[in-house]
């Protein structure tokens, strides 16, 4: 990564700014809320999940948005996981959640990370959406429905979507929602029947209820230099014919996530020089194209 693509790649934490700063990027959404209502539905949603967790799923979501949002992008983030991680990350506990999205009569205002940058939050009500869900009709559209109804396709360029470590309802949802789906895989972890699942499940959903789904990417995630797991994880995957899914790009073992996570900072302003950072702008070259289209 270049001096001078650091600089324009690196911006200021936003979600570490002052009440004021966050309350002025909330006014700003009210005002332009209503005068995107009927304006052509353009937002791509990216979903990121995985059944098992501990994969990255969450540090891959923060930085990617961030990535998109220092392009001027706007984007959304949504929390569909009651552990509620990617809320905490950004400080944005709110009875705004993504239970009231799902559940709720009215819409959730997005909370603002900064002006480009907002997220609907979670909490450990967020376990319940699964009940409440049983017995509804088009249950697997929910998500998709709201997003539209919300005018929320309208008003953000990028939805992406943390999931929690599992294939249910809130998931099917995501999936059912998406136009990409991203896939981080740790390179030692081999429960390849648990992604076969994950495929299987997304094929269903794209010959059913969602023919755009599209499979961004299996991201090799954690990586260790110093050992011979990616050419072993790409061999394995190989194997059970998922190769061509794999992101060329993959992101090393970095001390730095562990320190940006601490200061609630993303890797790029943390520090856009380290492995992390150069592995992230890396996938997002990659994908950039794809996602851009």
């Amino acid at each position: 990564m270049t001096k001078s693509s650091t600089k324009r790649h690196t911006m200021s934490a936003p979600w570490s700014a002052s009440s004021k700063r966050r309350n002025t990027a909330n006014s700003q959404y009210n005002k332009i809320f209503f005068n995107n209502l009927q304006k052509p539905l353009t937002m791509k949603t990216i979903t990121i999940t995985n059944l098992k967790g501990g994969v990255g799923k969450t540090t891959t979501a923060i930085n990617l948005a961030h990535r998109l949002a220092s392009e001027d992008k706007r984007v959304l983030l949504l929390d569909t996981d009651h552990q509620a991680n990617l809320s905490r990350f950004f400080n944005a506990q709110s009875e705004r959640n993504i239970y009231q999205l799902f559940i709720g009569k009215t819409i959730p205002q997005p909370y603002a990370i900064s002006d480009n940058l907002h997220i609907i939050s979670s909490d450990m009500e967020t376990a319940t959406i699964n009940f409440r869900l049983i017995g509804q009709m088009a249950w697997h559209s929910v998500l998709r429905n709201k997003l539209v109804s919300s005018g929320f396709t309208a008003l953000y360029d990028y939805c992406i979507i943390d999931c929690p470590p599992a294939l249910d309802m809130i998931v099917t949802n995501a999936l059912t929602a998406a136009d990409y789906v991203l896939i981080p895989l740790t390179s030692g972890q081999f429960a390849y029947d648990g992604l076969r699942n994950i495929i299987d499940r997304i094929d269903e959903i794209k010959e059913s209820a969602n023919p755009h789904i599209e499979i961004l990417g299996i991201l090799l995630t954690m990586v260790s230099e110093r050992t011979r797991a990616v050419k072993t994880a790409k061999d394995m995957l190989k194997e059970h014919g998922l190769d061509i899914k794999t992101c060329e790009a993959r992101i090393r073992q970095c001390e730095a996530f562990k320190q940006a996570e601490l200061k609630h900072i993303s890797i790029f302003d943390y520090d856009p020089k380290s492995n992390g950072a150069c592995d992230m702008e890396t996938f997002f070259q990659e994908i950039r194209p794809r996602i851009e289209k």
